[in-house]
């Protein structure tokens, strides 16, 4: 009995094609995350043209923004990266971008790892939770490559927010004024 992982390899096998390995999708979380405030989230990709050819191109991307805890972050929208244009299709957290280019993005386009957007989120709530992409490999989600296949990715980060400065400051006057309420009660015993 064959497995599906023994499928793929004998199917990319016939068709001359050795499997490829998967880019890698990493976040950069570019500011603090405080209740009240908003913060911003790079996605990016490395290693995106290791294992498929060298004529290869990226011709655009296409993800579903998931949060653990909607209580905690608000998605607003995104920004594609500056070698992509936007397509938008409806409010959900969806982003899709194409290339600027024609052509497609090709290894020689970019330096480093290629960024696919940056996400924009409001902290409603001190607590942590997850935020993520998943990008399925059909025509408008994952890497979209000029030669087949579509490349799948599924990725996350924890990310955990504090109360904005003025509860801290709130806070901490209180913890101190509860000192010194029990430093007077300890003294007149």
């Amino acid at each position: 009995m064959f497995t599906k992982t023994a499928c793929c390899l004998m199917l990319a096998l016939a068709l001359g094609v050795a499997p490829a390995r998967a880019a890698s999708i990493s976040f950069n979380v570019l500011s603090p995350a405080m209740v009240g405030s908003s913060f911003d989230v790079a996605v990016l990709v490395s290693d995106v043209f290791a294992g498929r050819s060298v004529t290869d191109t990226v011709v655009g991307f296409g993800f579903d923004v998931t949060i653990g805890d909607p209580s905690i972050f608000e998605y607003v929208d995104a920004t594609e990266g500056p070698l992509f244009d936007p397509l938008i299709l409806s409010t959900t957290p969806m982003v899709i971008g194409f290339s600027t280019n024609l052509l497609g993005i090709g290894p020689g386009d970019f330096s480093g790892p290629l960024k696919l957007a940056t996400l924009h989120f409001n902290v409603l709530s001190p607590g942590h939770t997850t935020l993520g992409v998943i990008g399925n490999s059909f025509p408008d989600s994952g890497l979209v490559f000029a030669e087949l296949p579509y490349e799948a990715f599924n990725a996350s980060v924890d990310v955990s927010t504090v109360p904005e400065p003025a509860n801290l400051v709130l806070l901490g006057t209180g913890l101190l004024a509860l000192a010194a309420v029990r430093r007077r009660l300890h003294r007149s015993k």
